[in-house]
């Protein structure tokens, strides 16, 4: 303090901090701000009161002070302009408080945990565990009146050590009552003394960070230099210690990372300069990692890699400077290869570099092609470059891309690496790894010709026992394509299978183009079984190719030549397709197969009714017997082949009196056959088989009825066994005498959800001429819907019902319902010239005919190979220049099909084809006499044509 005229009247009290931005000392009243090199004045400040705190905020551009008064100032540094004062009641209590305890802290953030360390009242020091309370450590030996901690080097990177990387610098004051005082620096938590400094007794601590390079303190000095006296000191100086060894003095400028000082330093002081460089380049490769990390800043990755390079040509290490190249997570391609290719330059010019070294850089190399090759530069990155170059298990990434759907990048790796990192060690149980590995999604033609050309030879020359193994996985994995894939079945089962027989190691001559050829005598229980399966699957694609038959493996396996034609007999779906799939794909398959016609037919019809008969949940479907029939009328013999039926049906009686066992079996109420019950079902087919069998008159003597009587008790017997299989009790009396309309009715009411209920519905309607519109409108959506509309389809063409009951152009599903009915027939095999005349009969006597989509129809049956049918849609287009243009359409589309230009002479055709080829050569006449638009009466041509039909076509 000072008096008016200028004497010092006592000792001021001293504080002081150093930052970054600058350093605030303050005396008493007075405040001096420096640079933070404690160089050069800023500020000189006096003040009305002694002050309390001081900081400088926002980078040293503000700086904020709070004198005892309870004056708090904010001050611009720059211009030395107060921007703030303001009065502050309760800063003169907590600055008050904080004196008279006397306790201020430091806390320290460690892995180890979170610490304060507390400077107590009576000059004791201790460290406490901030998150247990409880105190670790405790210095009374020294009484401490300040400190500060520093680190000699970043403390946050040296946090894993604790304290023990710390040194406490402490103002201390001796025991010995003497005025002196000294700073003295301590290693934690030893409390060992590194350093001790003798000063006056009014001297202070400047606080500063903890990675501080200079302790810094201020000092009071007494007149004429004296160390203590009785009176108070003259001036103060701020004093500084710094490291004195150059050492040390690198060493800490290398911490903080101050590469270019450090070299100047080194240089300057003759230390190992080559250090620094080393020391900068891992501190290249640290930030390197992290930029890898962060991903896209492209920019800052090349200036690194840039400072990397030009530092590597300082340092004259090869084996440093190979090593750093390899194990750099280098962030893109060019850059790895760029210092890959650097180091390998190194090793080339150093005779006497290890050749180990040399062998190091080109393994990394090699690595580095095959990341390209495996992933792309695309996928480059510094973290998967760095773990794909230490991986030493190359087959475990090779899993790891199965597994990913990644095969490219698999085969690859293998092709790269098997010979040298993984063949020698290769046995069964990695081969299990690998087959267990690859997904169900991967490509098949990829996966098979991966083992074709390399799995399958690698096997067989490193771990032959494999085979078996190989060739059970492919079994299975064919047979699961069933399931997996079944749009490409069984081609695709095919290809699979059969990759293990067409497989050949590199060294053979020659290659194999089928798997006959290879010799199973050898081989174990696994490989004739997956050439048996080849086998089954090569009939199987033949079946579906050749005889347009689709059959389920597993049927195709345990069935027989003979089987097989009851399977594709059984896939006909309607009666009326018989005779013409009969002849395009089942008479070739039985002639391939040698089997003979009439027999076979006989032995399905006898089967048909054998599986029919045994199961009881269809035993009123009688669907079959118009498949029998159809079959039977395809037999050569048809005598004898109808007495085989007839002998067969009819085994539980005599052959003479069959006809009456047939007609008791109609009308009797007991059963003359044994069976407990004669079903509705029953007695359909009994006097279905009796009308067959016996000739009018015979059926007009036993029934002692006229024979149409007798047809139309078939169709309510027809009808009742239907009711039966819905479970709907009627009898022949209560059917007869309930009005047809009521019930129609309620049978669509209450069953409308059932397919065999829509069935009877409909063919009641038809029947008994019901043509109620709202109920006709539903049914023929569950018809459309259900697949259901053949059922309008009876014999060779359409019912005579059909004219009527559509007759109702009101009804929403009226055109949706003809124009399924005149595709119906046709979508599941080829037409006679008769079916065709019906279908254009019907077709001509829709109501509605222009409004149906003629020419989409026509579209379709011309991609069905039936032009005929694709010409009369199109004769019934009203537009005549419409229908001109598109049946010349037609008609060039057929002759270019023909590959002749012009439609062929009559005798080089089919006789199958007959109608077709007829009707395009009067569409040809029309083309050579006159305008096509002079076609105005469709009808004379379907007559013309019916007249030049042969009989027997």
């Amino acid at each position: 303090m000072l008096s008016f005229i200028g004497q010092v009247l006592s000792n001021p009290k001293l504080y002081g901090c150093s930052s970054h931005d600058g350093c605030v000392l303050v005396a008493d009243r007075t405040v001096v701000v420096l640079d933070n090199i404690c160089q050069s004045l800023k500020m000189f400040l006096q003040f009305e009161t002694e002050v309390e705190v001081v900081g400088l905020c926002q980078e040293a551009q503000f700086l904020v002070i709070g004198e005892r008064s309870g004056n708090l100032h904010l001050i611009h540094v720059s211009t030395k302009q107060t921007l703030l004062t303001n009065v502050c009641n309760f800063l003169i209590f907590t600055l008050s408080l904080v004196i008279l305890i006397g306790t201020y802290h430091a806390f320290i953030l460690t892995n180890s945990g979170f610490f304060c360390i507390t400077h107590l009242p009576f000059n004791g020091l201790s460290l406490w565990n901030i998150c247990t309370l409880t105190m670790i450590w405790n210095c009374c030996s020294v009484h401490i009146e300040e400190f500060l901690l520093i680190s000699e080097s970043d403390f946050s990177a040296a946090a894993g050590q604790g304290i023990a990387s710390l040194k406490l610098v402490a103002l201390t004051n001796p025991d010995d009552g003497k005025q002196m005082r000294n700073i003295v620096v301590f290693s934690l938590p030893t409390m060992h003394q590194l350093y001790s400094l003798e000063t006056t007794n009014v001297s202070s601590l400047i606080q500063s960070g903890i990675n501080t390079d200079t302790i810094y303190f201020l000092e009071g000095m007494y007149e004429n230099n004296q160390r203590a006296s009785d009176h108070p000191v003259s001036l103060l100086v701020l004093r500084c210690l710094t490291e004195a060894l150059p050492e040390n003095r690198l060493s800490r400028l290398l911490h903080k990372h101050k590469f270019t000082e450090a070299e100047n330093f080194a240089v300057q002081f003759g230390l190992d300069v080559e250090n620094v460089y080393k020391v900068k380049m891992s501190s290249i490769l640290e930030r390197l990692a992290s930029e890898s990390v962060a991903g896209d800043c492209q920019s800052a990755w090349l200036e690194l890699v840039a400072q990397a390079k030009e530092t590597l040509d300082k340092i004259k290490d090869n084996q440093f400077v190979t090593d750093y190249c390899i194990n750099t997570p280098w962030p893109i391609y060019e850059s790895a290869r760029e210092m890959l290719n650097y180091a390998r330059s190194r090793v080339g010019f150093d005779r006497c570099f290890h050749t180990s070294y040399s062998t190091r850089v080109m393994k990394a190399q090699a690595k580095l092609t095959t990341f390209c090759g495996a992933f792309g530069s695309e996928m480059f990155s510094g973290t998967a470059w760095f773990e794909f170059l230490k991986n030493e298990d190359l087959f475990r990434d090779i899993l790891l891309q199965i597994k990913g759907g990644n095969l490219m990048s698999a085969q690859y790796l293998w092709l790269r690496h098997q010979v040298n990192d993984f063949k020698s060690d290769f046995n069964v149980k990695m081969l299990d790894k690998l087959l267990n590995t690859i997904p169900t999604t991967v490509s098949l033609k990829e996966l098979c010709l991966w083992f074709k050309d390399v799995i399958i030879p690698f096997v067989r020359r490193v771990v032959p026992k494999g085979q078996e193994k190989i060739a059970k996985w492919l079994e299975q994995r064919a047979r699961n394509l069933e399931l997996i894939d079944k749009a490409n079945w069984p081609e695709n089962g095919l290809e699979m299978a059969q990759v293990f027989f067409i497989s050949k190691d590199p060294g053979e001559i020659g290659s194999a183009s089928s798997w006959q050829g290879v010799s199973l005598d050898n081989d174990g229980e696994e490989v004739r079984g997956l050439a048996e399966l080849v086998s089954a699957l090569q009939g199987l694609v033949d079946l579906y190719k050749k005889y347009n038959c689709r059959l389920a493996l597993c049927d195709f396996e345990k069935e027989n030549a003979n089987r097989t034609v009851f399977r594709m007999l059984d896939k006909v779906l309607a009666a009326e397709l018989i005779p013409a799939t009969l002849e395009k794909y089942i008479e070739p398959y039985m002639h391939h197969h040698n089997l003979e016609k009439d027999e076979i037919l006989l032995q399905y019809i006898k089967d048909l009714l054998e599986r029919y008969c045994k199961q009881s949940t269809s035993v009123f479907d009688t669907t079959w017997e118009a498949k029998a029939i159809a079959v039977l009328s395809c037999m050569s013999n048809i005598d004898v082949s109808r007495t085989s039926v007839v002998l067969y049906l009819l085994q539980h009686g005599p052959v003479d009196n069959h006809l009456r066992i047939l007609y008791e079996c109609t009308v009797s109420t007991t059963s003359p056959i044994g069976v407990n019950k004669l079903t509705f079902a029953h007695r359909s087919r009994a006097l279905k088989c009796l009308l067959f069998l016996a000739d009018p008159c015979a059926v007009e003597t036993l029934f002692k009825k006229p024979l149409e009587e007798v047809r139309n008790f078939l169709k309510c017997l027809i009808f009742l066994a239907q009711f039966e299989i819905l479970n709907i009790p009627y009898t022949y009396s209560t059917f007869h005498s309930t009005p047809k309309e009521g019930m129609i009715k309620g049978l669509w009411k209450n069953h409308s959800h059932e397919p065999m209920a829509v069935k009877l519905v409909a063919e009641l309607s038809l029947e008994y001429k019901v043509h109620d519109p709202l109920l006709w409108n539903g049914l023929l959506q569950k018809l459309i819907s259900f697949n259901k509309v053949r059922l309008l389809w009876r014999g060779k063409g359409p019912s005579v019902h059909l004219k009527i009951c559509f007759n109702f152009p009101q009804i929403p599903n009226f055109i949706l319902a003809w124009q399924n009915v005149i595709l119906a027939p046709c979508l599941s095999g080829e037409l006679s010239a008769s079916c065709f005349l019906h279908l254009m009969a019907t077709s001509q006597r829709c109501p509605l005919v222009a409004d149906l989509d003629l020419t989409g129809i026509a579209k379709q049956y011309a991609q069905l190979d039936l032009p005929a049918l694709a010409l009369g849609c199109l004769l019934l287009i009203p537009q005549p220049e419409k229908r001109a243009q598109q049946i010349q359409i037609l008609y060039l589309q057929w002759c270019l099909r023909l590959h002749t230009g012009s439609v062929p002479e009559l005798q080089s055709i089919p006789r199958c084809a007959y109608p077709e080829v007829l009707l395009l050569r009067m569409c040809a006449a029309q083309f050579s006499t006159s305008d096509m638009c002079a076609w105005q009466n469709p009808e004379k041509y379907f007559r013309v044509c019916h007249i030049c039909i042969p009989k027997d076509t």
